[in-house]
């Protein structure tokens, strides 16, 4: 059975997830190694994988069009950023500070008209 291990890089589809599994290959004219990326729909039944999530995968029968994997299990959840636990500091420097836009490089002809 064909198993492979990738990340998760989308989750908005109901029970469906897209995994990306990374590969290296030599070209064998210049002997350099390249990363090739696949991207395999995967069937997530409990919807439990999140963005960012390390699975493994193995290939079964055609569920859709498109989706002939399922997710076994998840190897490394992804953390989770909880804004509430910072308290707030995250709203404080989103926001870029007005006195420092006038600094801001914008190229030749922006320059000119300042």
């Amino acid at each position: 059975m064909k198993t492979y291990v990738g990340k998760v890089i989308s989750d908005k589809a109901n029970k469906t997830i897209l995994v990306a599994v990374d590969r290296w290959m030599v070209v064998p004219k210049y002997k350099k190694k390249i990363k090739r990326t696949s991207k395999f729909m995967a069937h997530d039944e409990n919807n439990d994988c999140r963005m960012g999530d390390i699975v493994r995968i193995h290939i079964s029968r055609p569920l859709s069009k498109n989706k002939t994997w399922r997710m076994t299990d998840i190897l490394r959840r992804e953390r989770v950023y909880d804004a509430e636990a910072a308290g707030g500091l995250a709203e404080k420097s989103a926001a870029p500070s007005t006195t420092h836009l006038g600094s801001i490089n914008r190229g030749f002809a922006a320059s000119a008209a300042l």
